[in-house]
Parts: C-alpha cells; structure tokens; sequence
C-alpha cells in the first residue's frame, strides 16, 4: 500500500459545505470528494468532541521473547484527536532488536533512563509506541491523464483504505510528557452544586479550534507526549523501557521490557462506566 496523506481532506482546513443537487446540474469528481469530507467531517467532529480521543478498544502493547523478538500491538480501535477512527483489524508489530540497531549510538545513550518504569524501578532504553491515522491507495484503475501529459496508460488508486501506522518514538528527555486528561479532576468535591458548576466551566471551554489549539500553519500544536517535529496527529499507545546497562551504546539485558500501558488516554463506553460504578 502507498501512502497518500495528500488524500486526506480531514487533515486541513475544510468548509462543512453539503453537496447540492439539481436536475440537470453536471457533476465533477471535486464534487463526489466534497461530498465524502461532509459526511466524513461531520462524524470526526462529533466523535472528537462527543468522545474526544484515545483507545476504545484493544490496541495492548506487549512484548514478544525471541527469536521473533517484537513489540506487539494487539488489534483494536482508536479515535484521533480530529475524530477519525484509527483501526488495527489484526496483530501488528514492531521489530525491536531490528529498531534497536538502527538508532545511533549517541540516540540510544540519550534516551537512558535509571530508575524508571512506574511501580518496579528499572534502567533502560525509553521509547513511545504511537499509532496514527494514514490513507491508502489500494488498486489501480485506468483514468484519463490529468495535468500537461499526454499519456494512454494514466491510472489511479480505485479505492482509499483508512489506515494506520505504528511508531517506536525514542525519549531523550528527563521526564517525557504523558498524556492529560482535559477534564478537572472533580472528586474532591463533596459540594454537588459545585461540581456540577465546575464541570460546565470545563465543557464552556473545550472548544479546541483556531489559534488556541492550531499554530499560524493551521496544525494542531503538540500534546505534552510529543517530541519535537512529529506528526501531531500521533497518538499515544504506550511508554517502553529496554532494560540495558549504562554505556554508549547501552548493552541490552536479558530481560523483557517493561512496558506501562496505563499512561494513555481511554476512551469509556457507557456499559464500561455502568460497571464502574456498580450498577
């Protein structure tokens, strides 16, 4: 599959305009492409602001031991911070010691962290597994040639799959950025009246559009979880630890890795929240 991001309207600033048809109107192909951003645009916003973004299901990341040493991330779905649905419809997996290897040596001493990995302490390599959203060319059909060619064999992709695409991001920082949750934390509060105050303030203001959420090239400004210079749109899975001794390179342990799946954002589904509260 060839990715094609220029395909994907979703990803720049679009009009929320519906198609309108008349008899005897001629229709073009920008025609049928507005037509699909509508209904596609309208779902992303309502599922980005009705559910926000984060894992719905699935998507674990573990660790697989040798000789097919991976890090695995199981099937499942998510939704990205535009509202578009990230699904991974079977196993996928990244190929650790083949990642390893290809970081730099300077990289990997960087990213060496003591005493991390939540409750059991270790030493180690730190990475972040992210997922992202990417459309896909999927079989090609014969078109006419578009632009200044004169050409009889011009095709074009005959269908776009929504698809994904997993990234082992290495941390160098200190303390890297997990993700936040926008809402305030409200179960301190006793006072009823006040919670429910409070959490209207915090719906007054999540309305993330224009320059509070977008920097002056229309992108959504990165979340505390990214580093510098990538894809906004990344979402984060997991945090990893390849345990190893300090040195440059650090030599990797036996041990498996210590992997925190907790620290991403989930999304709850009304059944989910009804057991959490016992009814």
């Amino acid at each position: 599959m060839s990715v094609n991001v220029e395909k994907e309207p979703l990803n720049q600033s679009y009009s929320p305009d519906r198609v309108f048809y008349a008899l005897g109107r001629m229709l073009s192909v920008q025609d049928f492409n507005d037509e699909q951003t509508y209904h596609r645009g309208r779902l992303a916003r309502a599922l980005s602001y009705g559910l926000g973004s984060g894992t719905v299901a699935g998507l674990k990341v573990k660790y697989q031991k040798p000789p097919d040493e991976e890090i695995q991330v199981t099937a499942g779905m998510a939704i990205d911070r535009l509202g578009r649905i990230i699904e991974v419809p079977r196993q996928a997996c990244i190929r650790l010691d083949r990642w390893y290897q290809a970081q730099t040596h300077d990289d990997l001493a960087q990213a060496f962290h003591s005493n991390v990995g939540g409750d059991a302490k270790v030493n180690g390599v730190m990475a972040d597994v992210f997922i992202k959203f990417v459309p896909c060319d999927r079989g090609k059909t014969p078109a006419f040639a578009s632009g200044p060619f004169d050409a009889t064999d011009a095709t074009v992709p005959s269908r776009i799959r929504d698809g994904y695409q997993l990234d082992l991001v290495i941390r160098k920082e200190g303390a890297p950025g997990v993700p936040l949750s926008p809402w305030p934390d409200l179960a301190g509060e006793a006072d009823l009246v006040k919670r429910r105050s409070a959490l209207h303030e915090a719906i007054f203001a999540s309305w993330h559009e224009g320059t509070d959420a977008r920097d002056e090239n229309g992108n959504l400004k990165p979340l505390p979880e990214h580093v510098d210079g990538q894809d906004t749109l990344s979402l984060f899975l997991a945090r990893v630890v390849i345990l190893a001794t300090a040195g440059n390179p650090p030599v990797r342990t036996a041990a498996d890795p210590a992997i925190d799946n907790d620290k991403r954002s989930f999304l709850y589904g009304p059944l989910a929240l009804a057991r959490w509260i016992g009814i």
